[in-house]
């Protein structure tokens, strides 16, 4: 669970960098701002559904793959470093939430 979270920072972190470093054209603002918005989505997705870590891993491809096409400096180590943190968080399995012993036993005495 803790990767999920770790990956909903990610997104954070992507779509405040536009603002934090300030990107000079609208084109990587709005990449940014979007490819942000969709990472946190599917991290959110990926609490309830751990089979969505798998979409991440493909988003993340994507992210560090668009580094390469970057103008700007700033725009290409924030798509290289996310993309291969966020690869490598969307590896993590999510821990399985086992119901507290004892739990089903009360829900079937009463």
């Amino acid at each position: 669970m803790y990767a999920r979270w770790a990956s909903f920072g990610v997104g954070l972190w992507l779509l405040l960098a536009p603002l934090v470093l300030g990107y000079g054209a609208v084109a990587p603002i709005l990449q940014g701002v979007a490819v942000g918005t969709l990472v946190c989505v599917a991290t959110l997705a990926a609490l309830d559904w751990p089979r969505a870590r798998f979409f991440l891993a493909g988003l993340a491809l994507w992210i560090a793959l668009d580094a390469r096409s970057a103008a700007d400096r700033n725009v290409a180590a924030v798509s290289l470093v996310s993309g291969v943190a966020l690869f490598a968080l969307s590896l993590v399995p999510s821990a399985r939430r086992v119901p507290a012993p004892g739990a089903g036993a009360a829900r079937a005495r009463a």
